[in-house]
């Protein structure tokens, strides 16, 4: 007996269908968001007209949520002195950021006293920076750990005590960091070519002996010239800040700052930093215009705010002990020298010129090249001289007859490439020509 299909069984399978068809949409709609980009996604990253885009665009990091202020409690610290009270917070211009470069004398993995110790603030809304420079025996308090020089910092707790120590001393917390090494150091002089120093107090018992004057110095002797201490750390501080100026300038000089890329993957895996990549590549306008000398003042503490002072133990060690209300006064001078703006100098644009040359010239010798490596298809032509008749086609099924006349064929020579030359834009060679000439043996 047929049995009749009723009302509600037609609507339970339209119902099935419905949400079968949600599925598929839902499905495809996936796809779209998180697999192969939709129509109108893949026409936006490839142009109106179809086009591959083939710009690389970057994507900057998103600025990360700053921390709460470090709260620190009361010391207790007496001895072998007293512990300061903590430092009241530094209210920064805006747009400012506060950068730390510190050398320290052992290599990774080891974490060795910091005996450079540079806090930069830099504007970067105004374009404009200030140096403060740190003796690494400067005797401050240590959170967690009492007092202890300031170069103790690093190998007893890491970053984290170095950030917590400038925090409560100086009122200055770093944004950013980097720990470099004697080797890197070397490299890094070394890459820009050797820089001018001029000696102003004379090392007599060290570096080979460095009379007043100027001195040009490899990577080598310009480490020695930082690391020597002397009877005078202040002197040392003074030296390293005057070294630190003199790189930062040859690098934005003749276009270098195009080897940043190059240079950041040689140095990546020595280097104990926080700094991508990218947070240079970013920063590049405004290192080109930290060049001019009249946009960075520079500050050391120096004996108006240290004062020398004996451990009372057996030791009998040397430290730098601060003079009270004096850390602050070179810190607030230090922030009022980044606030007002200030018209840029001619050498910036210099720089920019230079950097621009640079790179268009790398990019006309990569494209040479690009053209060079590709490969050519030519007939190679038989070399005949004047009154000599050539062969001519043989018809099938017939022997050729011997040709007295003996063939040459040519020799394609190299033309020797383009070296880089001192005096040129560093370090990319000049764009020229290459052409291969056909030599006859």
């Amino acid at each position: 007996m047929e049995t009749k299909r009723t009302l509600p069984i037609e609507f339970y399978r339209l119902i099935v269908r419905a949400a079968s068809l949600l599925a598929c949409m839902v499905l495809i709609a996936g796809c779209s968001f998180g697999g192969r980009p939709a129509a109108s996604q893949a026409q936006a990253a490839s142009g109106e007209n179809g086009t591959p885009n083939l710009r690389p665009t970057f994507t900057p990091t998103p600025t990360p949520t700053e921390l709460p202020w470090p709260r620190f409690d009361v010391p207790n610290e007496t001895n072998p002195t007293p512990a300061p009270l903590v430092a009241e917070r530094v209210i920064l211009p805006e747009g400012t950021k506060v950068w730390l470069l510190m050398g320290a004398e052992d290599e990774k993995p080891t974490r060795g006293r910091t005996n450079a110790i540079h806090l930069v603030l830099v504007n970067e809304r105004l374009s404009k920076a200030s140096i403060i420079s740190i003796p690494g025996s400067t005797f401050v308090y240590l959170p967690g750990q009492g007092m202890g020089r300031i170069n103790t910092a690093y190998p007893l707790g890491g970053m984290k005590l170095v950030s917590d120590t400038l925090v409560y001393n100086f009122g200055l917390r770093p944004d950013r960091f980097v720990v470099a090494h004697e080797t890197e150091f070397t490299w890094l002089v070394d890459d820009l070519g050797g820089i001018e120093v001029s000696v102003i107090t004379p090392i007599r018992d060290d570096c080979g002996g460095l009379p007043a004057g100027l001195h040009s110095m490899n990577g080598e002797k310009a480490l020695c010239y930082v690391s020597y201490k002397g009877d005078d750390e202040v002197q040392q501080t003074r030296r390293q800040q005057q070294v630190l100026q003199l790189l930062f300038t040859k690098l934005v000089q003749l276009g270098r700052l195009a080897r940043l890329p190059i240079m950041y993957a040689s140095y990546d895996q020595n280097l104990d930093t926080d700094i991508s990549l990218m947070d240079l590549l970013l920063r590049i306008p405004l290192a080109l215009r930290l060049g001019d000398p009249d946009r960075v003042k520079s500050f050391v503490l120096g004996w108006a705010e240290l004062e020398g002072w004996e451990l009372p133990d057996l030791t009998r060690t040397s430290v730098l002990l601060p003079r009270e209300g004096k850390i602050s006064q070179v810190v607030d001078q230090a922030v009022d020298a980044i606030k007002e703006p200030s018209a840029l100098n001619a050498v910036v644009l210099t720089y920019e010129m230079q950097l621009t040359e640079v790179i268009g010239l790398t990019r006309t010798y990569d494209a040479l090249q690009t053209l060079i490596n590709q490969p050519t298809h030519t007939s190679t032509a038989l070399a005949t001289q004047p009154g000599q008749a050539t062969s001519t086609p043989v018809p099938p099924g017939q022997t050729p007859l011997p040709s007295s006349t003996p063939t040459r064929t040519p020799v394609a020579t190299q033309t020797p490439r383009p070296t880089p030359t001192p005096d040129g834009p560093y370090p990319y060679p000049t764009a020229s020509f290459f052409t291969e000439t056909p030599v006859y043996p």
